[in-house]
This record gives structure tokens, sequence and C-alpha cells, in this order.
């Protein structure tokens, strides 16, 4: 699946929370369980899966006009001009994926009217909450150049981001003359700083499907919480260890089953986790406040997309394929059986604390069987992440702790 490089902009697109709202209003307890297979675990052979593949318009999809904020009027000196472009806002839980999933943060473009070439230097921040980022370029006799830049968050300011800043974007342009710089622009303008748990559902000029694969962001595999959560599930495997990767075609020796109702017991035992329906978020538009998976470790608790989450990246550390299920006001999540088969198991994350896996494998089946042909047939409000794709796509982890 190719890049999703596209324009951020202001929806309000404010019915899409119901996507996943933190009532969770799929969540199967009441469903009838489906019949335990004789195998090794309940779903051995696991159940299959088929979805529809990316579109070739989905892979090619170029950025949106989505507009931009412009800086203040243009600044000419010594037949130098130069102005910018920005973001108004900063989606933190996706701001590593600015100028590759997403538009650039700032674009400079410098015109240079003299009739020989000049060395410019075009450098951009947001005060206090990024590092710099400098570019030096040579802009030929009268000729323009366009500077495209991403200053990052530091892991300080991600950690610190629980609720929207305002903040300044500071761009400078200067160029050197006799080996001296001298300053063409020094600009400060305003932007918004989103919380590191607001993440929005709904943005210009992303398919619905594109946009949900934008959440395998928050699936963060090396956050040391998971890493411990990994570790304590290894204390009740049968072998006393955690092993990674796959083992067998299709599970045959359940070992994948075995692994995740490790994990399981080590969220129920160790962690104490519970479900818990939070979703508060005073974002604009379609955000949701979501909790990422150290988070919830750190809270004991977390409602259907904080629970999946949390599963998706405990699977992805230990090196097996994890998908995201999205239905109409809720979400679960499916773990491939091996690495060449399109056999999952799935799991009703919001159990957790009230049912044995067994019971959340089954039910999460349950659901899969009612939820498959909504999604092969593309149905709005559903969708199928899967979680490698997505880093192959680009889509790599907020660099959080």
């Amino acid at each position: 699946m190719g890049s999703f490089r596209k324009d951020y902009g202001r929806l309000g697109a404010l019915a899409l929370i119901a996507i996943i709202l933190a009532a969770c209003s799929g969540s199967t307890a009441t469903w009838p369980p489906v019949k335990a297979s004789s195998s090794a675990g309940p779903l051995a052979s696991g159940i299959h899966v088929s979805v529809p593949s990316a579109s070739a318009a989905d892979a090619e999809a170029s950025a949106s006009a989505a507009p931009r904020a412009t800086a203040a009027a243009a600044v000419t000196v010594d037949q130098i001009t130069a102005d910018y472009t920005y973001k108004d806002e900063l989606i933190t839980p996706l701001a590593h994926l600015y100028g590759t999933e997403l538009d650039d943060f700032v674009i400079a473009t410098v015109t240079n009217d003299n009739d020989k070439s000049v060395k410019v230097v075009v450098t951009s921040e947001i005060t206090g909450f990024t590092d710099k980022a400098s570019d030096t370029v040579t802009v030929d006799a009268n000729g323009t150049a366009e500077v495209r830049q991403n200053p990052r968050l530091t892991a300080t300011a991600i950690d610190g981001l629980n609720s929207e800043h305002q903040a300044d974007v500071h761009v400078t342009v200067s160029y050197l003359e006799s080996g001296q710089p001298r300053t063409v622009l020094d600009q400060t303008s305003q932007t918004l700083i989103t919380s590191r748990r607001d993440f929005p559902w709904s943005i210009e000029g992303f398919t619905q499907q594109e946009n949900y694969q934008l959440v395998v962001a928050m699936v963060t595999p090396t956050d040391p919480s998971v890493e411990k959560l990994i570790v304590d599930a290894g204390h009740f495997d049968p072998q006393n260890a955690m092993t990674s990767g796959y083992e067998s075609d299709n599970d045959a020796d359940g070992s994948v089953y075995q692994r995740l109702d490790d994990v399981w017991q080590a969220e129920q035992t160790n962690f104490g986790l519970t479900y818990d329906s939070t979703t508060i978020s005073f974002a604009s538009g379609s955000s949701q406040r979501i909790r990422l998976p150290g988070e919830v470790l750190d809270q004991n608790a977390g409602n259907c997309i904080e629970l999946t989450l949390l599963y998706a990246s405990v699977v992805e550390a230990l090196h097996m394929q994890a998908a995201l299920v999205i239905i109409p006001g809720h979400a679960y999540v499916g773990v491939r059986l091996d690495g060449t088969n399109d056999n999952y198991y799935f799991i009703e994350t919001t159990e957790i604390g009230s049912a044995t896996f067994k019971q959340a494998a089954t039910d999460g089946s349950t659901e899969w069987q009612d939820a498959q042909p909504h999604i092969a047939a593309g149905d709005a409000d559903y969708g199928w992440v899967d979680v490698e794709t997505a880093r192959d796509a680009g889509i790599i982890p907020i660099p959080w702790r």
C-alpha cells in the first residue's frame, strides 16, 4: 500500500466518533458463542479472513487541496523574497508522520531576483516543543526554491502533552553575504498542538480505510510497559518462557493460542486490567481521546480501541501479525495463526477481567462471522487494518517513552 500523504483539515465530522465510542456497543457478552474445536485450543484451525485489498486509487491518492495557514506578508531583502505557509494544528499522535503520510508542516518559498545564485538557510521550530529543522539550499539567479520542513516533537514534549496547547511556530530565512548570514525573514505564528491521546477519525483527503490505518501509529511494541507485560506473561506459560514468531502452520501446535492466553492471564493477574469507557476530548473535529498501550497498563484499564491497541502491540512485539477490526461503535483484535495462511484468532478484548481467554476468543470469532461480509463489501464504518501492512506503508509508532 502506498503512502497516504494528505493535508489535515478541520472537517468537524462528529458523527464519525461513533465508530469507536468508548461504550463499545459491539461487545458480544450476550452473543451466542461458537462451538469449540476439539483440537489444540478452542479455535485452533482459526477463522478464515476475506477482506478487500487496497485499490490502486487509494494507493496513489495525492495530497488534498485543504487550505494551509499563511504567515504574515512576504519579506524582501536585497531582492530576496521569503514567505511560508504552515499547519495551524499539529496532531501529536501523528506528528512523526508529517512529510511522509501527512503533508509537510512548514513550506517556505524563497525567490531570488538577483543575477547570481545565493545560498539560503531556512529554519523552523515549534518553540519549546520540537527540535529545530534546518536546511541550506542554493537558489538560482532569478529562481525560486521551496523548502519543506517538519520539526519533530521531542520525547519530553510528547510525554507532557496530556492536553492541547497553543504554541509558536518560529521560522527564519537568511542568506550568506561574504560568508556572513543576513536575515531575510524572522517570524512567529501560532499553531495548536493536540494531546498525544487525541486521535482524529476524520482527516481531509483520506478515505475512511486510510484514516483507520493511521491508528497503527498508536500500536507501540517497544514501549517498556508492553515489554514488561510480555515478561510477566512468560511466567504463565507451561514452559515458563515466552517465544516469538510462528512455530507451525495454522498454529497446529497451539503455541500462538497459548501465548495469547498467557498475555491475557498476565493482563488480568499482574496488571489487574479491566474495561473502562472513557472518551472525552477537547480537540477539534472528530477526534477521540485514546490512551496509549503503556498508559492502559499504568492505569490498569482501557476501552475497546485502547485494549485492542495494547494486544496488537504485544502481538507485534512477539513477531506475529495482528489486525485491528473496526465495526460500528466497537473494535477488537485479530491475530494471524501463521505467516502464510489467512486464518486468524479474534479476541474480544473488552472481556478482560470478566472472562477467560477462551471465552474472549470464542466471542471474538462470533463477532467476526457477523463483521466479515460487511468488511469484505467495504461498508461504511467497518474496517480491517493489518498492522504489518501499515508499517510497510510507513506508519511507524509514535516516538514516546
